[in-house]
C-alpha cells in the first residue's frame, strides 16, 4: 500500500500457476491477538496465547510464529484504520483459545 501511495509500481510474483495460494481458500478472516476489537468486546487474549495456539497447530518455525503473532494485533488494527475494513466479527475457531478476528 505504501508503494502505491507513492505512485510506484508493484510486481506480484506467485510460485503457483494461479495467484493467491491458500489465501484464496481462507474464509474466516485474519487472526489477530490483542486487537482493539477484542479489547472493546472484553475478550481476554494475548500474543503469548496466540503464539502457543499457533505452535500447537503444527507451525515448524517458532521464530516466524513469534513475529507473526507478535505483530498480529497491530496489523489487524492497521487494516481497519487504513482500509476502513469491518473486522469486528470475532469467533473462537478450531485450535484457538480465544475468539479472534
Amino acid at each position: 500500500n505504501t508503494v502505491l501511495e507513492h505512485n510506484d509500481k508493484v510486481v506480484l510474483v506467485d510460485k503457483s500457476s494461479f495467484c493467491g495460494g491458500n489465501s484464496t481458500k481462507a474464509t474466516s478472516g485474519i487472526n489477530g491477538a490483542a486487537t482493539r476489537t477484542q479489547k472493546v468486546k472484553g475478550i481476554d487474549d494475548s500474543i503469548e496465547l496466540f503464539t502457543n495456539d499457533t505452535l500447537k497447530g503444527g507451525a515448524k518455525k517458532p521464530e516466524v510464529v513469534k513475529v507473526l503473532c507478535g505483530n498480529s494485533g497491530a496489523d489487524v488494527d492497521w487494516l481497519v484504520d487504513k482500509f476502513n475494513l469491518d473486522l469486528s466479527l470475532v469467533a473462537r475457531l478450531g485450535g484457538h483459545s480465544a475468539p479472534r478476528t
